[in-house]
This record gives C-alpha cells, sequence and structure tokens, in this order.
C-alpha cells in the first residue's frame, strides 16, 4: 500500500488512538540518511492519535529534544538540565516509559546502547509480570547486513510479536508502522 492509502482523513479518525509507544532511536550515533526521518516518522504517529511516550528521542535538535523531554516530565528544562546526574534520571524515565508502552517502534539504522537496552526490557516485559508489548525494528534496507545478530537474531519463540523490517523511504516506514500499530503485521 502507498501512503496516499493512509492519507490525512484517514489520520483524522486516529487508527492509533489508545497505544502508548514507546519510539527508541540513536541520540548519539550515526545520523539518519533522511534528516528529519524519525521526527516526521514520530509526528506520524502522534497525528494518528499515538501518545508517543518518548517523543524526544527525535527531535531535531538538542534544545527542542529538552523542551519535550522536560515537558513530558513534567518539569522546568532549567531543573531538568541542573540536575548533577541527569542520566540517572533518564534512565528511570525511559525504563518506566518502556514498561508503561503497549507498544515499541525502534529504527535500528546505527549502533546505540540504549536502543538495544529498550529492546531487550521489552522483550523481557512478561517475564517481570507486564504486557507482552509488540516490538517494530525497523532498519533502512541498505544498513540490514550491518544490523546486529543481537537484533536480527530474536525469534519468534522468544517473542512471538517481534517484528525486524526494512524500508527504502519515510513513506514505506509510515506504512509498516500503520499495519503495525493496527495490528496488520
Amino acid at each position: 500500500m502507498g501512503l496516499q492509502d493512509y492519507d490525512k482523513k484517514e489520520l483524522q479518525n486516529k487508527p492509533f488512538e489508545g497505544k502508548q509507544v514507546y519510539y527508541s532511536g540513536s541520540i548519539k550515533g550515526a545520523p539518519e540518511l533522511e534528516p528529519d526521518f524519525a521526527w516526521q516518522l514520530v509526528q506520524y504517529m502522534a497525528e494518528g492519535g499515538a501518545d508517543v511516550l518518548s517523543e524526544h528521542v527525535a527531535a531535531r535538535n538538542r534544545e527542542e529534544m529538552d523542551q519535550i523531554r522536560a515537558r513530558r516530565i513534567g518539569m522546568e528544562i532549567q531543573d531538568m538540565l541542573a540536575k548533577p546526574e541527569p542520566w540517572l534520571l533518564i534512565r528511570k524515565q525511559d525504563n518506566e516509559w518502556v514498561d508503561q508502552a503497549t507498544h515499541l517502534v525502534a529504527v535500528v539504522n546505527a549502533p546505540s546502547h540504549g536502543v538495544g537496552m529498550e529492546i531487550e526490557r521489552a522483550i523481557l516485559k512478561p517475564q517481570r509480570g507486564l504486557n507482552e508489548t509488540p516490538i517494530l525494528c525497523l532498519i533502512h534496507e541498505t544498513l540490514l547486513d550491518k544490523l546486529s545478530f543481537m537484533v536480527r537474531g530474536v525469534s519468534e519463540d522468544e517473542h512471538p510479536s517481534f517484528h525486524l523490517k526494512t524500508y527504502t523511504n519515510l513513506q514505506e516506514a509510515q506504512n509498516t508502522v500503520h499495519d503495525f500499530l493496527i495490528g496488520n503485521l
């Protein structure tokens, strides 16, 4: 299906309403092939009604990232940035969001310790008495051969609702996200 099949009119119907999505992507790794790819993908989910818990990850710059995170956690930016060890707050909050999420969407184009940890945390949720969380890992088709075997090797036995999908452009990624969030993958 093409993006025209998932036009603005359908997004107005909020097909992703009720979904709490944890978006995971490399913040400190390599930049995306398409500069605003992550932002546009996250906005697509939000416009479709999803509550994207980690929208800040897709921010277009550091200032925007800090503003979104501070708003989301209910803090003033200056208070958040003044924390002597901000990584403690960030790790705790991100883990809580992964646990809260009904779905996890990860872009795995670049190596990232954080993305790997977030995927693994979502995989292990049922062992901790939490909901099984469907996971979608998106990777640009030209990068598939560089993907970590730790991600590529997740089997259906290990996590029945784990999906690894390639894309060539934003439109294809949005189509895949659409199908994932409405349960058609």
